[in-house]
């Protein structure tokens, strides 16, 4: 557990544990999840302060079960990958994703890297996510990624005045690490 707090190499790409990240880097994260690109299929879709992003990432130093980072290719950020709700005893977790909002088709670099940390540092089995139904693009990335639909989530998330259905997606680690 404690490897996942801090930065990690997944092939030649950086991943710098949000724990880790300067001021410049923090509030570029939260320009990228303010946009409305991004805003507009995560749950939690209000606009983030600084000091509330600040408070996040502060809490992430406690944390054992919910961990971020920023991904840098060469000298390029290409976005964000998480691991949340991880169950080290179960070896599943959650992910999360979103890309820099000025790179076109970054989402394969980094459900890579998501993957290397999954399956080859943290020795995971599983690995789920949840997508909100209309995100049609993503379900399709995901499934083109490996991930198979699992269920779905009745009137979930409250979103532009009504409830919206979530997919459940999910894939296992097909080395089948058993550590």
């Amino acid at each position: 557990m404690e490897s996942l707090k801090k930065n990690i190499t997944v092939g030649d790409q950086i991943l710098k544990n949000f724990i880790n990240l300067n001021d410049k880097e923090k509030k570029m994260i939260m320009n990228w999840r303010n946009t409305d690109a991004v805003r507009k299929w995560s749950f939690t879709d209000h606009l983030i302060s600084i000091e509330e992003h600040c408070n996040f990432i502060k809490k992430l130093e406690e944390d054992n079960k919910n961990f971020y980072w920023l991904v840098k290719n060469k000298n390029e950020y290409v976005g964000v990958v998480c691991l949340s709700r991880v169950d080290f005893k179960n070896k599943n977790a959650y992910l999360g994703i979103y890309s820099n909002p000025q790179l076109k088709a970054a989402g394969s670099l980094l459900i890579k890297c998501l993957k290397g940390i999954a399956f080859d540092i943290a020795q995971l089995h599983t690995l789920k996510l949840e997508v909100i139904e209309d995100n049609e693009k993503a379900l399709n990335f995901y499934k083109k990624s490996g991930f198979k639909k699992e269920g779905k989530l009745k009137d979930y998330v409250f979103k532009n005045g009504k409830y919206e259905n979530v997919i459940i997606m999910g894939i296992t680690n097909k080395y089948g690490n058993k550590n």
